[in-house]
């Protein structure tokens, strides 16, 4: 049997809701000379019987009774692939008619190119006002992530947030491999994205719409959690602690930028680490916060400019980049953003 150009790679948990669909848009894509290979985390409902009802050759399914979590899953998934390219598929999320043949021939084209990454959407699957906000929130993020669109700038901005989205990227899939997804439940995409980078491996853009990722309220990234965040930001700081103690060097601790749910975890993180969190900044000075009992002061910016800063407000994280840089201060050595 000829080995595919192409390997779709999904991973699936419960997802027989909307799974048709998804599989739908994969299989009848214009560009057919792809496997599908996908990995079931030990689905309780009807997801491996709705894969199983479709009788096409190019599927590829691998079950586990025991759920590990999403990066388990695909680095399980990678594995089985033979293909030389390999694409994201999410199980809830809807790919364009040529999303496979427009990302493959990008990479075909650009042969210095290791992963591009598409522009994205999104989609509420309901008009209830729950639902509307978060398709509100993830709007707001995807446009900000679709404006990073050529290898420069996503080479400039993964070390601060993630700028990939995970459903919307193909790739050589010796470079897959050769970093591997980390076996952790949140957190695998910033970790893909963000060590390849480090690895100097280029990631590109094809400035189309490609993917349309559903908003619903049975989503993973819709549990969202205290404990769940702090989770995936534990993860981030594992990522770039490095970084952030080179930041801190021999000062006597860091400042956070920001004040709220993000700036709060951090300190929380931080502090279990070892790392002296010296007070919180704000444009203007507000009321202290007390957190686990302890009052920790919010400064002004101005008052906080010979201080090290790690950034912690993601709505405004890279106007902060911004005017930090204005006023003089110099990413990485007197600043950085976290996430």
């Amino acid at each position: 049997m000829a080995i595919p150009v192409l390997a779709a790679l999904m991973s699936t948990y419960n997802s027989a809701a909307y799974l048709r669909a998804t599989i739908d848009s994969v299989l009848s894509q214009s560009f057919t000379d792809f496997e599908f290979v996908i990995v079931d985390d030990g689905s309780t409902d009807d997801t491996v019987s709705i894969i199983n009802s479709y009788q096409d050759s190019r599927i590829r399914l691998f079950c586990r009774s025991e759920n590990k979590g999403v990066g388990f899953s695909l680095q399980e998934a990678i594995l089985h692939v033979t293909a030389p390219y390999v694409i994201k598929v999410d199980s809830d999320d809807l790919s364009h008619f040529d999303r496979f043949a427009i990302q493959l021939n990008y990479l075909q084209e650009n042969p210095d190119v290791a992963v591009v990454k598409c522009y994205i959407d999104a989609f509420a699957e309901s008009d209830d006002p729950e639902t509307v906000e978060r398709l509100n929130t993830r709007q707001r993020d995807y446009s900000a992530a679709n404006q990073i669109n050529t290898v420069s700038l996503i080479r400039q901005h993964l070390p601060r947030w993630l700028c990939v989205e995970h459903t919307s990227y193909c790739a050589r899939t010796d470079a897959i491999k050769a970093v591997g997804y980390p076996e952790q439940r949140l957190c695998e995409d910033y970790s893909l994205f963000y060590r390849l980078n480090e690895l100097g491996f280029r990631i590109g853009c094809v400035p189309e719409y490609l993917v349309k990722v559903r908003v619903n309220k049975q989503s993973v990234t819709a549990d969202v959690n205290t404990e769940r965040l702090l989770s995936w930001f534990t993860y981030v700081f594992e990522l770039k602690e490095r970084r952030i103690m080179q930041l801190v060097g021999d000062a006597p601790g860091i400042s956070i930028y920001g004040s709220g749910g993000l700036a709060r975890l951090m300190y929380r993180i931080l502090n279990k680490h070892g790392v002296q969190v010296l007070n919180f900044i704000e444009q203007n000075s507000k009321a202290a916060v007390v957190i686990d009992g302890v009052e920790i002061p919010v400064k002004g910016l101005s008052d906080c400019l010979q201080q090290k800063i790690l950034i912690a407000a993601q709505p405004v994280r890279l106007e902060m980049v911004r005017q930090l840089t204005e006023l003089g201060l110099n990413e990485w050595r007197d600043f950085m953003v976290i996430a």
